[in-house]
């Protein structure tokens, strides 16, 4: 069941915007009018000629702006990253942090999710040469047991038997050679059906042993297709990021569950929205970069943004906590008392709901009219994580 309020006005006025750039006629104007202001601020802007009179312009208002000048700085050091984030609440109040990662966690972030296709070949060829091997002891034993049971077994054998292959061998005096035969046939062809079994039988153990491998770098299986286990990440990378949460929270005691609930989601919504590529120098990565890499780049899209939001939080409040995808789009739950009418019911729990990537913030309890349209017409799943 899902609980959801009136339709966001927001989406509204951006649809209205992107019904009135099909106009035909719109983008001729809307070239000259460009080209005609950029006409006007060359002439109008002062020494212009190398672009710094326009520099010094926008470092004066970023100056202006205290101490949002610089929402990011990132320093690198000989074995960690110091990262420095400024952003504002749904208060509208500042808020600055700095915090350490250290490269070894970054690194053993990364080295646990995604995989090498050539690793990946590597580890079935591996366990497939060891299927075979074990395939052509069963289909030796199988066919001299039918051997054995046959009244002509001295007249069929097996030769040129190797670890990978055998051969069935009929010698017989030219009186017998057609009876033996049909019963050589008939050993034959029960072979060939032994075999065929024992293949399909490979074949599944080769696809349990792929999904095996893939689970092990963080990649699971969703109704059919490869997804990204969000959960495992979660859970992998909950420590890593605890001194974030920690110093977050020493710095605002005095904030209530939701003053606080609200201070952490405001920051992952500053996070440059980017959507990280289907595999990175040759690995797979499934368009998602764990947490420690999202802190450190100040980028992600939104299931990377929703798993780093979630290992923080955990480390905040053990309250049971939502992963929902919905198409195209992630956001999270949390089961805490509603703050909103926007909220999530699952088997008895009211999850108050979270846009952890957005073109405009929203506050907890505030999703965004896709999303609601999604929730309302049941076109989600969901990972819960105790």
């Amino acid at each position: 069941m899902c609980a959801l309020s009136s339709p966001s006005q927001r989406l509204d006025r951006f649809l209205l915007n992107e019904s009135r750039m099909k106009t035909p006629f719109l983008p001729f104007f809307s070239v000259l009018f460009l080209i005609c202001g950029l006409i006007y601020l060359s002439w109008s802007t002062p020494g212009n000629s190398d672009g710094k009179s326009f520099a010094v312009s926008n470092n004066s208002q970023e100056s202006a702006a205290g101490q949002d000048s610089q929402p990011f700085m990132k320093t690198e050091n000989p074995e960690s990253y110091s990262l420095e984030y400024g952003w504002r609440d749904f208060d509208g109040k500042s808020h600055r942090i700095t915090f350490d990662l250290s490269k070894a966690q970054l690194q053993q972030a990364e080295s646990e999710f995604g995989y090498y296709p050539e690793d990946l070949r590597k580890y079935l060829d591996d366990h497939l040469e060891v299927s075979r091997g074990r395939m052509v002891q069963d289909l030796r034993k199988f066919t001299q047991e039918m051997i054995d049971k046959s009244k002509y077994s001295e007249y069929i054998s097996i030769v040129e038997a190797t670890s990978k292959s055998f051969d069935l061998k009929l010698s017989a005096p030219s009186g017998l050679h057609k009876k033996v035969k049909g019963e050589f046939e008939k050993i034959r062809s029960k072979l060939a059906k032994e075999q065929a079994k024992l293949l399909k039988k490979i074949e599944k153990i080769q696809e349990e042993e792929k999904m095996r491998f893939l689970e092990s770098k963080g990649i699971r299986k969703f109704s059919g297709k490869l997804g990204v286990d969000y959960s495992l990440c979660v859970k992998n990378n909950q420590a890593r990021v605890r001194h974030i949460l920690e110093i977050m929270r020493d710095e605002n005691k005095d904030l209530s569950l939701r003053h606080f609930l609200g201070l952490l989601l405001s920051f992952i919504q500053e996070i440059r929205y980017y959507v990280p590529p289907f595999s990175e120098k040759g690995k797979i990565i499934m368009e998602f970069w764990v947490p420690p890499r999202v802190l450190v780049e100040n980028f992600g899209d939104c299931d990377s943004n929703g798993v780093t939001f979630a290992a923080l939080w955990k480390n905040f409040k053990k309250y049971p906590l939502l992963l929902i995808r919905i198409p195209k789009h992630f956001l999270v739950g949390l089961a805490i008392p509603p703050i909103s009418e926007q909220y999530l019911v699952l088997k008895g729990l009211r999850y108050t709901l979270c846009e952890v990537s957005v073109p405009e913030k929203l506050p907890p309890g505030m999703i965004g009219r896709y999303s609601q349209i999604c929730l309302q017409n049941g076109q989600f799943v969901y990972d819960l994580i105790r």
